[in-house]
């Protein structure tokens, strides 16, 4: 009878310790994936999303949304120093097709 009543007691308590693990983990996943989608909003925030026209050898940026300009330079590396240093700490996301088209990219 007592042998039993351990293995009720002992499977009990494993079936309550199994429970509240699988619970601590799924908090855990949660607010780990919370984390992450934050992280991601932020980088997408700091994004400005540009467009770059090249005309007689000059390269032109403008913002894709407001179409303002940003920028002008003769080569990628003077765009790219204007705009750090006029836009600290943002990103700058173009589309592929048209670094390809500037050649930005090959």
């Amino acid at each position: 009878m007592e042998l039993i009543l351990l293995v009720v007691y002992t499977f009990i308590v494993w079936l309550g310790g199994s429970i509240a693990g699988w619970n601590a983990r799924e908090k855990h996943a949660k607010r780990q994936m919370e984390k992450f989608f934050e992280t991601v909003d932020e980088a997408e925030e700091e994004q400005i999303h540009i467009i770059i026209e090249k005309h007689n050898d000059m390269l032109y940026v403008y913002d894709k949304d407001t179409k303002q300009f940003m920028a002008q330079g003769s080569s990628k590396e003077a765009v790219e120093k204007i705009l750090i240093e006029r836009f600290p700490g943002k990103r700058f996301a173009c589309p592929e097709s048209i670094l390809k088209e500037v050649g930005f990219i090959s």
